[in-house]
């Protein structure tokens, strides 16, 4: 099975256009943090996760109608490993820590991902790191332990908002594992193939968890926002988003793509200040500019 030419470098004229979706879609990903924080107002965290994934592995499998790639036998406990860390693990810490946390602090501590994915690499394949890579990673701790405690000593920090930035913190873990484990499926597979596979046994694995909150759910009582943020997080952004990402793969190089992400977190904080009214405290906007200068020393 061919697969995708993630690291091809067109250089036609146009390319530009690609520049313009990628911003597109990191703002469309920095609005998923107040998008979620509105839904988790009416929808309970591992409930909200397993509707946004049936939406977009609905959407998915009807993309995938014409496409004859299947999975490879072998490669099933691969991809169970890549639904459980990419979507059902990475999904439930996100949505319970931004019920306890704020839209911002999740956007910077997310942003520590690159970092994690850098260290899982060093340890589990051996990877080198350079100089400028352990002084990344120093920034990047000391940026995350500003925006935990919010400027405090971590034990006056209120527990809540504690937690939940622990469990964000866990939720850039468990994206680094999938994104290292899933590196040499990207060779092998199309990423429309990879990503419908990973989201339908996610969403699945979802299931056990979101079933002693499906009994409290009103449907009938959500608001028209609800609904409209849920399509929001499962079409727009699960779907549109992961497939515009992988196009700019495939034609610009890696670093460049992954470059964008830096502007998530400042996106996000400027959404959610003027939509959830979120007080952006010089803590966490001094510990965005290490995790940002130490994400980028460690994946330059």
């Amino acid at each position: 099975m061919s697969g995708p030419p993630i690291l091809r470098k067109t250089g036609k004229p146009h390319d530009y256009l690609i520049h313009l979706e990628l911003l597109w879609v990191v703002a469309l990903w920095a609005g998923t943090f107040v998008a979620t924080k509105m839904v988790l107002a009416q929808i309970p965290p591992a409930a909200s996760a397993l509707l946004r994934y049936v939406i977009a592995a609905a959407i998915l499998v009807g993309f995938n109608l014409r496409n004859r790639e299947r999975v490879a036998r072998e490669d099933y406990p691969v991809f169970l490993g890549l639904g459980l860390t990419g979507v059902t693990l990475y999904y439930l810490l996100q949505h319970y820590g931004i019920g306890l946390t704020t839209a911002s602090d999740a956007a910077v501590l997310i942003s520590l991902s690159p970092v994690f994915i850098g260290i899982i690499s060093w340890l589990w394949l051996g990877e080198k790191l350079k100089a400028s890579g352990g002084t990344g990673l120093v920034l990047a701790l000391a940026g995350a332990i500003l925006v935990i405690g919010n400027g405090k000593a971590l034990g006056s920090q209120p527990p809540a908002r504690l937690w939940g930035n622990c469990l964000i913190l866990l939720t850039a873990v468990s994206w680094a594992v999938y994104s290292v484990w899933g590196k040499r499926m990207l060779v092998k597979y199309q990423p429309l193939t990879l990503i419908t596979a990973t989201t339908i046994i996610g969403a699945v694995l979802l299931v056990p968890f979101a079933l002693p909150e499906l009994s409290s759910l009103r449907p009938a009582q959500w608001t028209w926002l609800t609904w409209l943020n849920l399509l929001y997080l499962g079409g727009a952004a699960s779907v549109y988003g992961y497939l515009a990402w992988y196009r700019g793969l495939e034609r610009l190089p890696a670093v460049t793509v992954g470059s964008y992400l830096y502007f998530r977190p400042l996106l996000t904080g400027w959404i959610a200040a003027v939509v959830l009214h979120e007080r952006i405290g010089l803590s966490v906007v001094a510990g965005a500019v290490l995790i940002i200068l130490g994400t980028y020393l460690t994946t330059k």
